[in-house]
């Protein structure tokens, strides 16, 4: 399923949507940060675009998960190397993940005026809680940023590395 897209291997395609999202969600989360009401008068399209991005990321791990057995198949098992790529982008997914769920969560706190009672109280009305809980929005996603530049970069090593040297020989 994950394995082309208009007859191309889907991985390459489907890294750049989340590769433009991502930083653009994370700068936001950050400017939120600085200035809550911004983050409030947003209202929930900062959660759609971290949800977007989330289901756009799982598209682009699989699809690299296909697109490696598909290579392996071709050119024989491990003739390229990316399991850094792939533990990098496994953290990425999974930073991304709770990224998501901590931006729910103040999204909720923030919006939900039944959360005024009960268990959420506290960070509902709590001003200090609620911007705490916003700088750990923006500190995850800006982290989440760093280690999808640290996946791209690498899966982007593990492909042109060896070929460097041919499309740019030294003179």
């Amino acid at each position: 399923m994950f394995d082309k897209l208009f007859d191309l291997p889907a991985h390459p395609l489907l890294v750049h949507a989340p590769v433009v999202l991502l930083p653009i969600a994370a700068i936001l989360m950050v400017m939120f940060a600085v200035k809550p009401a911004w983050r409030l008068a947003a209202g929930w399209w900062p959660l759609a675009l971290v949800g977007v991005t989330v289901v756009l990321l799982f598209g682009a791990k699989e699809s690299g998960e296909a697109l490696i057995e598909a290579y392996d198949r071709a050119n024989g098992e491990g003739a390229v190397d990316i399991k850094l790529h792939e533990s990098l982008a496994e953290t990425t997914f999974v930073m991304t993940l709770v990224w998501f769920f901590l931006l729910a969560a103040l999204t909720a706190v923030e919006r939900l005026e039944g959360l005024r009672t009960g268990a959420l109280a506290f960070v509902a009305t709590n001003t200090r809680a609620r911007q705490a809980l916003g700088w750990l929005v923006a500190v995850v996603g800006v982290f989440a940023m760093v280690w999808m530049i640290r996946t791209g970069h690498e899966g982007a090593k593990s492909v042109w590395g060896p070929r460097v040297g041919i499309l740019f020989p030294e003179v």
